[in-house]
């Protein structure tokens, strides 16, 4: 029997899981911003995250701790150097929300698209005058770029040609085959230069991090709208606060900020023309249940001697 720690609410399918196996299971039920604690960790074998620090400290300080498993598939909270130095697994959950996540870009697309959010505001505020206030475009043979097109882009890119008859131009270094009616480009440039939308999606790693600045949202066209349902810290947040006020950029929908929870008095919150969602694109029932389900049988398969799909170190 193995200790395993959970430090934040996850659905009780993975719960279930690990004490269907035998296992002793310590529900923390940490909150967000809450740091956890050696003394927390204890003697436990294995530890299944979310999004608090698991810091170079904390797994110095865990002798018999084995595997962080993560709940989802963002490591920007997990020291990756200090593990693979100390011999610590580290396992994520590829593919659980994707399609959740896909979903709530493209739902931020059209919405933008339709100018809604400025919309039903004015509605609220002037009556049906509203009708005439900010009409909309439409999005069907518009171009879509996609930065980072994998499991998440991926689908997007399906919805984006399949669903709507738009080009897509992706941009992705790690892969060679993207969905039918994708291109597949290799000048990055090229995505943020002839695109009416732009949706990023790459892993956050020290090559991606801030790699979205001036220079791409100048590259932009007049108007465009710009999604990231990502990471915060993939692009300079003060460079696109600049290109939204002087109207280069026409809209952004953003589920991440570079500082999360985004502080009150950071400018996005009071643009009319920015969709803002508190990290809340994987927040279905159906990914829920999902990712839990795959965090915690990677514990299992870790634990059992099995291969783990989704092993990073």
């Amino acid at each position: 029997m193995a200790k395993i720690v959970v430090t934040e609410q996850i659905d009780p399918v993975g719960i279930g899981l690990l004490r269907a196996a035998g296992h002793e299971v310590i529900e923390l039920g940490l909150g967000g911003g809450v740091e956890i604690t050696p003394e927390q960790v204890g003697d436990a074998d294995a530890l299944l995250v979310r999004i608090v620090e698991v810091t170079r400290g904390l797994l110095e300080a865990c002798p018999k701790l084995k595997l962080v498993s993560k709940h989802g598939v963002g490591v920007d909270n997990i020291d990756m150097d200090a593990a693979k130095e100390l011999g610590i697994a580290v396992t994520i959950a590829p593919g659980a929300n994707s399609t959740s996540v896909a979903e709530h870009a493209f739902a931020m697309l059209i919405a933008l698209a339709k100018n809604l959010p400025t919309v039903c505001s004015k509605y609220r505020e002037i009556g049906f005058a509203a009708k005439n206030c900010a009409p909309g475009i439409e999005i069907s043979g518009k171009t879509l770029g996609i930065i980072g097109c994998g499991r998440i882009g991926s689908r997007i890119a399906k919805m984006a040609h399949g669903g709507f008859g738009m080009k897509v131009l992706a941009y992705d270094p790690y892969i060679t085959e993207v969905p039918e009616g994708t291109e597949l480009v290799n000048d990055r440039d090229r995505v943020f230069a002839e695109s009416d939308f732009v949706t990023l999606h790459p892993l956050l790693n020290k090559e991606t991090a801030g790699s979205v600045g001036a220079r791409e949202f100048a590259l932009m066209k007049p108007g465009a709208i710009f999604i990231n349902c990502g990471r915060g810290p993939l692009i300079d947040e003060e460079a696109l606060i600049a290109a939204l006020q002087n109207g280069h950029i026409g809209g952004a929908g953003l589920d991440v900020t570079a500082v999360e929870p985004c502080p009150p008095e950071n400018p996005l919150f009071h643009m009319p023309n920015v969709l803002l969602t508190p990290h809340y694109a994987p927040t279905t029932k159906e990914a829920a249940v999902a990712t839990s389900r795959i965090a915690a049988q990677n514990v299992l398969d870790f634990l059992a001697g099995k291969p783990v799909e989704g092993r990073l170190v």
